[in-house]
């Protein structure tokens, strides 16, 4: 598919030599929600250091890709679209475009701070690092998806995840079959790990999460994530990606003891209905997959 609404580097006069390679390569993916994707791009605009912006309008029915076609941004800017098919196959469309030696993934409603494409940048002078993210939320979020402290493989997460191309291409990218809510991001984290990779956390680099429904259908996003992570642990077969995901049988048989009402008022109770049905949707999960071997 060609790409649609392409601004060439001549557009942007003086601030590089076009036949010059980029550092980076952000790639967004984006569905319906413009208006986030202008507060990101637009948030990018100060970043000192010469990039390419790739967007994937995944389907779009609002005015996203009127929008785009109109958006002459100081970087390297083009955007093309996708099949609708969940974020894997739209960050891989954006990947297969990109020129630059480092890519850098980070969803919509993302909005990084100052920095922090320079930041990324820094990391991968060294080959062999994958760059995470903190993850806060605005001052006027009270809830929302974060990061405050780095944990390893399993904390890949389409916020802002930085890696060599080269490195990306040769573990596969993501993998398409992860369609729905979650799995994508901690199938690619696994397989990086397996390659040799380390991870890191960009203290100095955060990004702000502005997913203002992240309330809407929570028990959905939970339970879908939770079958989405057992499907993860089934591709590669390892006990440690069951113990690391939350999905082991053993792990979900103590969350039963564990996760009942009463919790809800020490770790709130968003939190505990997010636990709750991302245990059911692993349970479910589970028992499909047990008949499905009988």
């Amino acid at each position: 598919m060609p790409e649609r609404g392409a601004h060439p580097p001549s557009e942007r006069a003086g601030a590089f030599e076009p036949a010059l390679r980029p550092t980076v390569s952000v790639v967004v993916p984006t569905h319906d929600r413009r208006p986030l994707l202008e507060r990101k791009l637009r948030a990018l605009e100060s970043e000192p250091l010469d990039f390419e912006v790739i967007v994937v309008a995944d389907a779009c029915t609002d005015d996203t890709e009127r929008w785009l076609a109109l958006y002459q941004p100081p970087y390297r800017f083009s955007w093309t679209t996708g099949p609708g098919r969940h974020a894997a196959t739209a960050r891989n469309i954006g990947a297969s475009r990109a020129i630059g030696e480092v890519l850098l993934f980070s969803d919509d409603d993302v909005v990084p701070r100052p920095g922090w494409v320079a930041e990324n940048a820094a990391l991968h002078r060294e080959p062999g690092w994958v760059g995470l993210s903190r993850i806060v939320l605005p001052a006027h979020l009270e809830v929302g998806a974060t990061m405050g402290r780095f944990v390893g493989w399993h904390s890949t997460n389409g916020c802002s995840l930085s890696v060599r191309a080269e490195l990306f291409r040769e573990v596969g990218g993501y993998d398409p079959a992860f369609s729905s809510y979650g799995g994508e991001d901690p199938d690619l984290g696994w397989r990086l790990k397996r390659a040799g990779a380390r991870f890191k956390a960009l203290e100095r680099a955060p990004v702000e999460h502005w997913d203002v429904n992240y309330l809407d259908d929570l028990e959905a996003k939970g339970r879908s994530a939770g079958a989405a992570h057992v499907r993860v642990w089934r591709k590669h077969g390892a006990a440690a990606v069951a113990w690391a995901l939350g999905v082991h049988p053993a792990s979900l048989a103590l969350k039963r003891l564990l996760v009942g009402p009463w919790l809800a008022p020490l770790i709130g109770a968003d939190r505990y209905r997010w636990e709750a049905a991302y245990a059911a949707g692993a349970r479910a999960e589970l028992r499909r997959s047990e008949e499905g071997h009988g």
